[in-house]
């Protein structure tokens, strides 16, 4: 009886044990990587901007040239912006432009959020650089978290951004509602293209300019 019993108690801790031993502990949620936490700022003659919580206004008031362009079907038109101009809630201008130099532009997306507010106001939720090839060319005043463009190099990205995602010629961060992208020159490993989106947006139907 005893040996029966033992047995028993055997085989049920067994099965115990064994359920035990199947059962997957579950691994914490990461957590979501957030614009602040990750926060790269662009100064653009003596403006630093903070993609997600600068507003327009800043760079109208330095008295960069900032033209916003339209597409109407058959052609582009460009126009001066106006900071008073109301931007209805839940609509976004996208296509935003200046230049800096002859080799070096800015496209800017900004967004109303909920509630009608001045252009002026809008945050800024995608900021693009667009540089030459010609390093030599940049200009000094222009920089990606504290660095000018003309000396960002490929390496020294590898430096700034050690948790970026690695490629050949990139470096890329994802976010739970942005993604920051830079694009070195294949002749010089130096930072030729920048990009900080607050979210995904489509691809603009107008042509993409070029810079030599």
């Amino acid at each position: 009886m005893k040996n029966s019993l033992l047995k028993g108690m055997i085989f049920i801790l067994s099965i115990m044990l064994l359920a035990g031993c199947g059962r997957k502990e579950e691994e914490p949620e990461p957590e979501p990587l957030m614009l602040e936490d990750h926060a790269v700022p662009v100064t653009i003659g003596g403006e630093e901007i903070f993609v997600g919580t600068t507003t327009l206004q800043p760079l109208l008031d330095a008295g960069f040239p900032v033209s916003l362009a339209e597409w109407d079907g058959e052609h582009v038109t460009e126009h001066e912006i106006d900071p008073n101009e109301i931007l209805t809630a839940g609509s976004a201008l996208t296509e935003i432009s200046f230049w800096l130099t002859d080799s070096a532009f800015v496209r800017l997306s900004v967004e109303a959020g909920n509630a009608d507010i001045r252009v002026g106001d809008a945050v800024i939720t995608r900021l693009a650089l667009h540089l030459s090839h010609q390093s030599d060319t940049l200009p000094d005043d222009l920089l990606v978290s504290g660095v000018p463009v003309n000396k960002l190099s490929r390496e020294k990205a590898g430096d700034l951004f050690p948790d970026y995602e690695q490629a050949d010629l990139s470096v890329t961060q994802h976010g739970e509602d942005y993604r920051c992208t830079l694009m070195f020159s294949p002749r010089t490993h130096v930072l030729y293209q920048f990009t900080l989106m607050k979210a995904e947006k489509e691809e603009s139907i107008l042509p993409p300019s070029t810079v030599w």
